[in-house]
C-alpha cells in the first residue's frame, strides 16, 4: 500500500510541476497588429535614443508618454499585454518575425532616401562649381 501511495505522489507532482501558470486574457487586449506596432515604436526609441540622446534630452520628444498618447493605452495595459503574449512563445516569435521584416523594410526606405539625397546635394555641388566657373 505504502508504495503505491509513493508511485501516486510522484506521478502526482510530476503533474503538478509540469503544468504552467497560464495569464488570463486581459480585458483590454491589444490586437496583435497595434501590440507590434507598439514594440516596434519602442525598438525604435531605445536604437533612437542611444545615438541621438542630447537632442532627445533637448526636446523631450521620446518616452512612455508617447507611446501611451499614440496609441491611447496606459501603462498597466501595456503590461499586461506584454505578459500576456509573452507568454505565448508562437504569437510572440510570430510578433518578433513581423517586427524584424518592418525594421528591415524601414532599413531599406532610408537607404534609399539617403542615396538619393546625397546624389541630389552632389548634383547641386556641381551645378554651383560649373555656375562660379562660367563667370
Amino acid at each position: 500500500m505504502k508504495n503505491n501511495q509513493i508511485i501516486f505522489l510522484i506521478v502526482s507532482f510530476c503533474f503538478n510541476s509540469c503544468q504552467t501558470d497560464l495569464v488570463e486574457k486581459p480585458k483590454d487586449l491589444i490586437p496583435q497588429n497595434k501590440m507590434e506596432s507598439i514594440i516596434q515604436d519602442m525598438i525604435l526609441m531605445k536604437s533612437i535614443s542611444r545615438n541621438y540622446q542630447t537632442v532627445i534630452l533637448e526636446k523631450k520628444w521620446f518616452g512612455d508618454k508617447y507611446i501611451y498618447e499614440k496609441y491611447s493605452i496606459d501603462c498597466i495595459q501595456l503590461i499586461e499585454n506584454q505578459k500576456y503574449y509573452a507568454k505565448s512563445p508562437k504569437i510572440y516569435l510570430e510578433m518578433h518575425k513581423n517586427i524584424k521584416s518592418n525594421m528591415e523594410r524601414l532599413i531599406d526606405s532610408i537607404d534609399i532616401l539617403s542615396k538619393e539625397q546625397a546624389k541630389k546635394t552632389k548634383e547641386k555641388k556641381l551645378k554651383k562649381k560649373d555656375s562660379l566657373n562660367l563667370k
